[in-house]
């Protein structure tokens, strides 16, 4: 009788085992360049963590690193009914490898870091920002009115604060311009007819062939860590070819960059596309020393500045590099081949005079490392 019961037990929790939620995975986090990163996104796919933990639909999660302390992330859709990716910050030394865990939870609520709309109430403007910086393209309303303009332009600014919402609603109030600068920062940045800060184009015989203003914009994901959206424009011209195009935009928190994936579609079997930096001027001796190029996927420009507003320093990075680089058309553009209908990605943005960056020196040497970071992404080990 004893036998028959421990017998019994012994396969019951055998059969416990093989059934058991396993309820913690971990994560193997490595830096493998040769800067430090601060505050970068890991992305892991959402399945893997679902069939790691066995997650039932109504179950959530925590992350914990080496301290035992919670960190943020967000589940990101892009757009999707199902969640595609995990993301959440890390810090890591040059070479540093650090382990984080994943198990069920219930995670501690945190402030969104990131932050956009579309703006009805000044002419269709979709704005958005992070914790270091805002950007924002132009809607039809504008349009309307007959300022056509397909160009990003640059917020700059000087506190962690979200801050779109506020300087709209000071702005049109009539309390305070957001043009100037009142102790968070301002826009200063000029666009008008132009690329303003990294957007691309076709190219035809050395001319860019410019869109107008956005004709529709969705939201994709809107944070607390990561804000996406698509804006499609209506059909233009590049030479003998009708152009269809769509841009998806990505800003992380903490970072001074957007990740832009243009989608040109034509029935011509190649086109040349530039991404291109507006400058004040064109003439190339005038503006050398203000601007910095590289074919493995760089070319930065700083804007001219003055004692009140400071200076902007931008750039666009490629990370396939570029097939040439020059002045062109009032702009400071990266330009390569391209297959219509693929993605055409890359990364756009800039850092101010007044919120962290000294000089151009500087800026370029930032901008050099973040290149480098994203040629050599975090190397991730799953337990």
């Amino acid at each position: 009788m004893k036998t028959g019961y421990w017998l019994l037990l012994s396969v019951t929790l055998l059969l416990f085992g093989c059934t058991a939620t396993k309820s913690e995975m971990t994560l193997h986090v490595e830096n493998p360049g040769t800067t430090d990163r601060e505050n970068e996104m890991v992305e892991v796919a959402w399945e893997k963590v679902q069939q790691k933990l066995s997650l039932t639909a109504d179950q959530t999660i925590i992350i914990t690193g080496d301290e035992g302390l919670q960190l943020p992330y967000q589940l990101v859709t892009d757009g999707n009914e199902t969640t595609e990716t995990l993301i959440f910050p890390v810090s890591l030394e040059a070479g540093e490898k650090r382990t984080y865990r994943i198990s069920t939870g219930v995670p501690q609520p945190i402030q969104p870091l990131v932050y956009g709309r579309l703006v009805p109430e000044r002419k269709d403007d979709f704005t958005w920002e992070n914790n270091r910086t805002a950007f924002r393209v132009y809607g039809p309303a504008l349009k309307a009115t007959g300022e056509i303009s397909n160009g990003m332009d640059y917020w700059a600014k000087s506190t962690e604060s979200l801050i779109i919402d506020k300087w709209y609603n000071d702005d049109l109030s009539g309390e305070a311009s957001y043009h100037v600068d009142h102790g968070e920062g301002l826009d200063f940045y000029k666009v008008g007819r132009t690329l303003g800060l990294g957007m691309t184009a076709p190219l035809h015989n050395d001319t860019l062939c410019l869109g107008d203003n956005f004709v529709s914009a969705v939201i994709l994901d809107k944070g607390p860590l990561r804000f996406t959206f698509k804006l499609t424009y209506d059909p233009y011209m590049a030479g003998g070819n009708e152009i269809t195009e769509t841009r998806i935009i990505s800003l992380d928190a903490y970072s001074h960059f957007n990740r832009v994936t243009n989608i040109f579609e034509t029935e011509s079997p190649a086109l040349t596309v530039a991404t291109g930096i507006v400058m004040p001027v064109e003439n190339t001796e005038e503006s050398a020393a203000t601007t910095f190029g590289d074919n493995s996927g760089i070319i930065a420009y700083e804007t001219p500045g003055d004692d009140a507003n400071g200076t902007i320093f931008t750039a666009a990075i490629h990370p396939d590099g570029f097939d040439a680089i020059k002045v062109l058309n009032g702009h400071f553009a990266g330009i390569n081949s391209y297959q219509p209908g693929e993605a055409y990605t890359y990364y756009t943005g800039g850092g101010w005079s007044k919120a962290g960056f000294e000089s151009f020196d500087d800026w370029t040497a930032f901008i050099k490392e973040m290149k480098e970071n994203i040629n050599q992404p975090f190397t991730i080990n799953i337990d």
